[in-house]
């Protein structure tokens, strides 16, 4: 405050001085936000792979599995979470070396089976062009089933909750098949080894779905009856019976 002198005659007057101060505006980088979006996304991602872990869908949680597995298998277009449409899994299904290695954990889970040493001549898992082939062979000692039925003894249906539950693990489609020797076959059921074989392949693809194998990863199911044997020298051979499912490559069909 200044104050200066009056003139005669004025009264004294005060002027007031206002210096105005610089402000300094103080600024935060963004830096931080980045990380804070960072985190969020990983917080996020974290709690969905937590939810599907928790949630009882096996196909969902078998395809969160296998991407942290072999990531290079999914379409990448289509991101980490396998989504459902109209009931088959919208990933990459598996390729030749993932069938690999599906082909010996089976061979392992098949190992387990108490009555493994006794059949494991008719247990068969080989590469394909198309897939990974498992037949199930009869032998004169041990039949997958008995002789002019359809009907899947109990052993039949242990092995195939075996398989049910590896191959449930990929998303891969399946084609199922039944075979039968060319043993003349005629009764009031089945007409020929064409419908007993039919029957089998059917009554097999019941069975894995009531071992809850999804029905819409079921691509195929046909009986050949004794058009197809393993020993087409010897017609009647019991190995020319069996059951075979085949696990698809990725992008193949089963040939009609």
């Amino acid at each position: 405050m200044l104050r200066k002198g009056p003139r005669k005659g004025q009264e004294e007057k005060s002027v007031l001085v206002k210096r105005a101060r610089a402000k300094h505006r103080i600024t935060a980088g963004g830096a931080w936000k980045i990380a804070y979006a960072d985190f969020v996304t990983s917080m996020m991602a974290l709690f969905i792979v937590l939810w599907i872990i928790a949630s009882g869908d096996q196909e969902l949680k078998a395809g969160v599995a296998r991407y942290f597995r072999e990531p290079g298998v999914f379409d990448s277009s289509r991101g980490l979470i396998p989504v459902k449409d109209e009931g088959v899994l919208s990933v990459s299904t598996a390729g030749e070396e993932a069938l690999k290695g599906l082909q010996e954990g089976l061979q392992e889970d098949l190992r387990r089976l108490k009555e493994y040493a006794a059949i494991e001549g008719q247990v068969s898992l080989r590469m394909t062009p198309e897939g990974l082939l498992i037949e199930l062979i009869d032998t004169d000692s041990e039949a997958f089933f008995d002789l002019s039925s359809a009907e899947l003894k109990p052993l039949l249906r242990r092995v195939l909750e075996v398989i049910v539950d590896r191959v449930k693990t990929i998303p891969n489609a399946i084609a199922i098949s039944g075979h039968t020797d060319s043993r003349p076959y005629h009764n009031a059921a089945y007409y020929s080894n064409w419908e007993l074989s039919s029957a089998r392949a059917l009554n097999a693809r019941r069975a894995m779905e009531e071992m809850r194998f999804p029905a819409a990863r079921v691509e195929k199911v046909v009986g050949y009856a004794d058009r197809f044997p393993l020993s087409p020298d010897r017609p009647l051979d019991p190995a020319n019976r069996r059951i075979s499912i085949l696990i698809l490559k990725d992008g193949q069909k089963p040939k009609s």
